[in-house]
């Protein structure tokens, strides 16, 4: 009986240990601001919605048709972008159209 106690104890040591190292994580940078933009979609279909912060465009998403979506952009390379929307088969885009962005503030843009 005690050899079952003696590996259980160095079991409960064990994964103590594995525990322990777990927590010593390195964390990386914390990101930059966050902006809002809201895209209405006046178009009748469905939009996939990006940005460019010189960086590449970067999809935010898809906005249906004749309703609004609300994205937030965490940590930019700059505060001055370039929005661009293009249907899923391709047939209709938007933009690009510059942006400024601006902490605190919502960029209003319409697709049309």
């Amino acid at each position: 009986m005690p050899t079952i106690v003696c590996r259980g104890a160095a079991l409960i040591v064990l994964v103590a240990g594995l525990g322990a190292c777990a927590r010593n994580v390195s964390v990386g940078n914390v990101p930059g601001p966050t902006y809002a933009i809201e895209v209405r979609n006046a178009f009748d279909i469905d939009m996939i919605v990006s940005y460019d912060d010189g960086g590449g465009p970067r999809v935010l998403g898809t906005v249906s048709s004749n309703r609004t979506e609300r994205f937030v952009i965490a940590g930019p390379a700059r505060t001055s972008i370039h929005i661009s929307a293009v249907d899923v088969e391709r047939n209709q885009s938007f933009g690009p159209v510059s942006v400024e962005l601006a902490i605190g503030e919502t960029a209003q843009i319409v697709l049309q």
